[in-house]
This record gives structure tokens, sequence and C-alpha cells, in this order.
């Protein structure tokens, strides 16, 4: 057997200095920790992503905390299917126009992207999705999304233990919700997983996964369309760009080049081999989209934001372009997440007053891949 190739530190202390001095470089599976693989390989990537729980166990994030949920079990799929369709039919129903007076509200007021459009998309769709959430309510799941937009750049233990708080009060407003509403959706749930209680997890792990990965994909979208580019100092101002591709172009190619999810997890359950590399269980497998959407090999200018390369697809890039992950765990919010995203692209017209100004420059490598952060801001 062979050994995986070993890059202790480097990984964790400075992830975009070793992912871009790793890039192209042809090594399919790498040791960065004992007990810890970075994957890249196209085909040792989609063989982790195929196990759910032997000899690779996966956990879903808007499932994780409802006890015994197996994502891409024979249980778990027609609830994630009937969700992916409330997520689509929850955001068709939201008009053109409201999406418009969201986009100038948060512009206006000068909110810090991505955080503050997490809200915008929980205006905008929850209204459609909780019919009938109280004010109250609707403020608890605000404050639970504001929680988790902060840990992904100040993770102190004071800031946890307000998530913690932010979340608890989600979870018991969508709770107080669903118990008492016979809609197909909480229903249909209920009779999935056997409680309020889980009920209320799901669909408060739902519109946080939704609600903040449609946020950074429409926030890297126009940073991308502005001309950001890596190294850019705060400070600096991004002016309205005129742009000709069409929206959905733009976003896959935003997801190719900065993809949200990352980095996907696998638990090794069983002794087994990766690539020829023995695993054995306890050992963790994180699986880089990041990598493997700049192989040279597929992706011409592969460093490039180039969203006309989606007009023709080079041949073999769907082995490598699994923004969302990949077989029966792939997330449920996929195809939400790409048409909110360009549907709210075609009404950006709204912010075509407005300037983004840099206030921290560097990308985070957490959970999700967080942009920069940006204030909207009028010109001068």
């Amino acid at each position: 057997m062979r050994q995986a190739v070993a890059e202790p530190g480097t990984f964790l202390t400075d992830p975009l200095t070793a992912l871009d001095r790793w890039a192209g470089d042809e090594v399919p599976i790498r040791r960065f920790e004992p007990g810890r693989y970075l994957v890249s390989g196209a085909e040792l990537v989609r063989t982790a992503l195929a196990g759910t729980t032997t000899p690779f166990e996966a956990k879903a994030a808007t499932f994780g905390a409802v006890a015994g949920w197996v994502p891409g079990s024979d249980r778990s799929r027609p609830v994630n299917a009937a969700l992916a369709r409330e997520l689509d039919r929850a955001w068709q129903a939201v008009p053109a126009e409201r999406i418009t007076a969201e986009l100038r509200r948060s512009a206006e007021a000068g909110e810090a992207w991505p955080g503050a459009l997490s809200t915008c998309y929980l205006r905008l769709f929850g209204e459609q999705l909780f019919p009938g959430l109280t004010p109250r309510a609707r403020q608890a799941l605000q404050d639970a999304l504001a929680a988790s937009d902060g840990l992904d750049r100040t993770n102190t233990a004071l800031r946890r233990l307000r998530g913690r708080i932010a979340h608890s009060r989600g979870d018991a407003a969508l709770h107080r919700w669903a118990a008492g509403r016979a809609e197909a959706l909480p229903e249909a749930l209920r009779a999935a997983l056997g409680s309020a209680d889980d009920v209320a997890l799901a669909l408060h792990g739902l519109v946080g996964a939704v609600c903040r990965a449609a946020a950074m994909v429409l926030a890297w979208t126009v940073l991308l369309d502005r001309g950001w580019r890596p190294g850019t100092p705060a400070g600096t101002t991004l002016p309205p760009a005129r742009v000709t591709e069409p929206a959905a172009h733009r976003v896959r190619e935003a997801l190719r080049l900065w993809p949200v999810a990352w980095l996907l997890s696998r638990k090794v359950t069983a002794a087994t081999e990766l690539g020829g590399v023995p695993l054995v269980p306890g050992d963790r497998l994180y699986l880089c989209t990041y990598l493997l959407h700049r192989d040279p090999g597929v992706w011409s200018e592969p460093g490039e934001y180039l969203p006309c390369r989606w007009a023709a697809p080079p041949e073999g890039h769907k082995a490598r372009y699994l923004p969302y992950g990949f077989g029966s765990a792939a997330c449920v919010g996929s195809r939400f997440v790409n048409q909110a995203t360009a549907r709210v692209l075609d009404c950006a017209g709204a912010l075509d007053g407005f300037d983004l100004r840099i206030m921290e420059p560097e990308p985070v490598f957490g959970a999700l891949l967080a942009p920069p952060v940006v204030r909207p801001a009028r010109p001068g």
C-alpha cells in the first residue's frame, strides 16, 4: 500500500496559501495531521462521497442534530425531495419587485455582506415558506443566522455562547409554529421524523443552510463580477460593472472558483483504503472541492473568473465540478441556491447606484468558504 503525501502544519495555519501551492500538483490525497487526510483526486472524492455509513460516514448539516438521521438513506431521500420542492415553490412565489426592494433597502442601510444577505433571503422566502410565523419567531431565526455568520470570522467563547442561545431560541420558535399547523410541510416532516422537536431541528437546519449558502454565493458572484481578486486591500471600492454573461453562468463560475462547500467531510467507520492509502476507523477525510475545481487538466486558466466557459463546458468537467457534493447525500438545497442566486442577480440593477467597500479583505475558510466582508455605499 502507498502512503499519503504528508503536509504537516501548513494547511491548518494558512489554508489559502497551502491550497494555492497544491492546486494542479496532481497529488490525490495528502495527510495534513495524524488521521486527517485532504482528498482532491476526482475519483477518490466521488468514491468517498458515495458512502454515507460504511466505510465512510456522512453527516448532513440540515439534519445533523436529528438522532438516527442518515443522509441518503431510504428514509431521508423522500423528505429531502419534498423539502427541495417546497423551497423551489416558496422562492418562485416571491415577486421580482420584492427582491428588488429588499436589495435596495439593504444597500441603502449600508448593511455588511454576506451576513446581511442571509437575513435578506430569510425575509424574502421565509414569508412564503412559513406563513403566519410571528414577528418574534422570525426575529429568533434572524438572530440565529447572525450568530452563525459571526462564528465564521470570530469564534470566541462568548460568541459561541450567544450562538447557542440564539439557535436554541430559533429552534423553539419553529417548534411552536410547526406544532399547531396541519400544512403539508410540517405534517410530512413530523411523519418522517417522529416529533415536533425533530421537525424544528430539521427546519432550523434547513433555513440556516440555504440562507447562508445563498447569501455567500450571491456575494461571491457580485464581487467577482466587479473585479475582486485575492489581495485586494481593505478600503478598496468596487464600482458596478457591466456584465453580459447570463446569471446562471456567473453563478456556476463563482461556485467553481470559490466553492462555498469547499471541504466536505467523511468519517472512516471501517478499515479500508482509498487510493491505496490505508485508513482505520476514526480517520477523517476532507474532500476538497476548491482543489478539484482548479484542476488544470480540465479547466483552462483555472484561477480566472470566466463565466463564458459555461456556454460550452470542457470535456470531463462533471467529474471535477461538485459544488454541492455528490450522490445520495448531496445538498438538499443545491437547486434552490443556484436558482435563487440567478434570480436575485437578474434584479441586481437595484445595486447599480452603489459601490461595494471592502471592510475585511480576506476570505474565511471555515465551515463555509465566506467571501470578504463588504458594505454597499454611494459613490463619493
